[in-house]
């Protein structure tokens, strides 16, 4: 494996893990309609589908060309390198997503102004959580780390109390209960 060294981290419960760039590996996020496409696209190269919607390009020579192709092709998301973690060794996929909680009383307009800083698109929304779509040119692990090191606006990484995992599994209950009154209405 061709590993750079960097200066490259992300945080784990705010815990700070250095990571290094694996020189020959990218990780490709793409819309899931252009599967057949981007595949077609990739025949020719050592490619590993790990998911609807992702997957790893190894290459021991011409990344950067490959890069500039597929990054004008439709349909392509992200495309990110390939991270090693500096004391266990272990690989790490950032792909184009990271989730978010906002303190309370961060203001919409400060969400928003964040969000337009870097052309961030919100793909889900929660009454806690925001799942951020990161676009092509901007870097998710720094956006991660910019979430993680701005107390001010982001709850950061907390693991959720007892009280906390028992009102989530109340509302879903909630929800299960509104749904299954829904249906029993439509039927």
């Amino acid at each position: 494996m061709n590993v750079q060294a960097q200066e490259k981290y992300y945080y784990a419960f705010e815990e700070k893990i250095f990571l290094n760039k694996v020189v020959n590996k990218f990780v490709i996020c793409f819309d899931n309609q252009y599967l057949a496409e981007i595949k077609a696209n990739l025949q020719e190269h050592n490619v590993k589908f790990i998911a609807n919607s992702c997957c790893i390009l190894t290459m021991e020579s011409d990344l950067q060309t490959v890069k500039a192709f597929l990054s004008k092709q439709v349909g392509i998301k992200s495309i990110n390198p390939m991270y090693i973690t500096t004391d266990y060794g272990s690989e790490m996929i950032i792909p184009d997503e990271i989730v978010v909680q906002f303190k309370r009383g961060v203001s919409q307009q400060d969400i928003e102004t964040i969000h337009q800083k870097y052309q961030i698109v919100v793909k889900e929304h929660t009454k806690r959580f925001q799942v951020l779509s990161v676009p092509i040119g901007f870097d998710p692990l720094e956006i991660a780390n910019i979430r993680a090191e701005s107390p001010e606006y982001f709850s950061v990484g907390q693991r959720p109390t007892q009280q906390e995992i028992a009102e989530q599994a109340r509302n879903d209950d909630k929800k299960t209960v509104s749904l299954q009154k829904l249906k029993l209405k439509l039927n």
